[in-house]
C-alpha cells in the first residue's frame, strides 16, 4: 500500500523561492572563485609608469659668468627605455633654468628590447653665484631638466649614473672641474594648468646634472691684492713721518687720503668683475679691513699732530711707532683669519 503525502499551496511557494535563492548564489560565487584561482578581478590593474633611463657627457664647458649669473655648457644628452613603449623623450624633455637651449644630432636606435634616444646640447644657464669666499669658493652648476608631457604615474625618470661624466680634456681657465653627476628630482607644481576635472597639483619626472667646479685661487688672488698690500705698506711709512713739521704733516694726511681714495676705486673694480650681487666677497673684506688700516693711520696723524702742538713731541713720537707696529700685526692676522676661513669653509 502505497501512502501518499501532499503538500499545501503554500509550502510548494517556499520550495520554489529557495531554490531561486540557491540558485542565483551560485551565480554569484563562480566568477569570485574563478577570481581567487586566476588571481585577477573584476577592477583593471592600476596603471605602471614607464621607467626612463637618463643620463649625460658633458663636453665642453665655458663663460662662467658671475656678473650675469650664468654659464655656458655643451653635452650629451640621452634617454633608454623598453623598446615596446612609443615614446619620444627628447622632444618632451623641458629645460628648467636654462635661458638658450639648442639641441642638434639627433638619433634613435633599437638595441635588443631598449630603444635608445641620444642629442648633443649647447645651453646657456642660470645659476646663483655665491661670492662671499672668492677666490677660494667653489660651486655646484646645475642643469635641471623635466619631463613636459607625461606625469610621474605614466613616466618615471632612472639616472644613468654609470655612464654620466665629463671629457678629462676639458679646460676651463681659472677654474678646475673635479666631478659631473646626475640624480633624479621629480618636478613639482601646484596647478594642473588648468586641464579639466584634476586637482590643482602636478609632478613629472625630472633629474639634474651638476658639475662640481672650484676656482683655480693662487694666481688670481695675488692679481687682485696685490695692489692693496702695496699701498698697506707704503702707508706704514707714515708712522715714521715727523707731524710736528707742516711740510710732513700735510704730505702724511695728503698720501693717506690719496691711499682711501685709490682702495675704494680699487675695490669697486674687483666687485663689477666678480659679480654676485650684494654678497660681501673676500675682496670685499680685505679692501674695507685695508680702509680701517689707512683710516687709523689717519686718525694716529691727527692725534700726534695735536701732541706735538701741546709739547708732548717724545710722547707722540712713541704713539707714531707703536701705532706703526700695532696696525701691521693686527692687519696681519685680520688678513690670516679671513683668508684661513674662505680656503677651509
Amino acid at each position: 500500500m502505497i501512502i501518499a503525502t501532499s503538500t499545501s499551496r503554500p509550502q510548494m511557494r517556499l520550495l520554489r523561492l529557495a531554490r531561486s535563492g540557491l540558485a542565483l548564489l551560485a551565480g554569484a560565487a563562480l566568477p569570485v572563485a574563478f577570481a581567487a584561482e586566476t588571481g585577477t578581478t573584476g577592477a583593471a590593474p592600476p596603471a605602471t609608469p614607464v621607467p626612463v633611463r637618463i643620463g649625460a657627457y658633458l663636453t665642453s664647458l665655458y663663460d662662467l659668468n658671475g656678473a650675469n649669473n650664468t654659464f655656458v655648457a655643451d653635452f650629451w644628452l640621452w634617454f633608454v627605455h623598453a623598446r615596446n613603449r612609443e615614446l619620444t623623450p627628447l622632444k618632451t624633455v623641458e629645460p628648467d633654468n636654462a635661458r638658450d637651449f639648442k639641441t642638434s644630432l639627433e638619433t634613435v636606435e633599437e638595441h635588443g628590447g631598449e630603444r635608445y634616444h641620444a642629442q648633443k646640447v649647447r645651453g646657456l644657464f642660470n645659476h646663483s653665484w655665491d661670492v662671499a669666499n672668492f677666490p677660494f669658493d667653489r660651486h655646484e652648476l646645475t642643469i635641471r631638466l623635466s619631463e613636459a608631457q607625461t606625469e610621474t604615474d605614466g613616466l618615471v625618470y632612472l639616472a644613468d649614473t654609470a655612464n654620466t661624466a665629463f671629457d678629462p680634456n676639458i679646460v676651463v681657465e681659472g677654474w678646475r672641474l673635479e666631478k659631473v653627476s646626475i640624480a633624479t628630482q621629480p618636478r613639482e607644481f601646484n596647478s594642473a594648468f588648468g586641464l579639466p576635472g584634476k586637482e590643482a597639483r602636478s609632478r613629472y619626472a625630472g633629474a639634474v646634472i651638476t658639475i662640481a667646479v672650484r676656482r683655480d685661487a693662487l694666481g688670481i688672488f695675488i692679481k687682485l691684492h696685490a695692489a692693496v698690500y702695496i699701498i698697506f705698506l707704503v702707508s706704514l711709512i707714515s708712522f715714521l713721518m715727523d707731524s710736528s713739521k707742516d711740510a710732513f704733516f700735510t704730505s702724511r694726511v695728503g698720501m693717506l687720503s690719496g691711499m682711501i681714495f685709490t682702495v675704494v676705486l680699487n675695490s669697486q673694480r674687483i666687485a663689477s668683475t666678480v659679480g654676485g650681487g650684494n654678497a660681501v666677497s673676500l675682496p670685499d673684506k680685505i679692501h674695507i679691513l685695508t680702509l680701517f688700516a689707512l683710516l687709523g693711520a689717519l686718525i694716529t696723524v691727527l692725534i700726534t699732530r695735536r701732541m706735538h702742538a701741546a709739547g708732548q713731541s717724545a710722547r707722540a713720537l712713541r704713539i707714531d711707532r707703536q701705532a706703526g707696529l700695532w696696525t701691521l700685526v693686527l692687519y696681519s692676522l685680520a688678513n690670516a683669519a679671513l683668508i684661513a676661513a674662505a680656503r677651509f669653509a
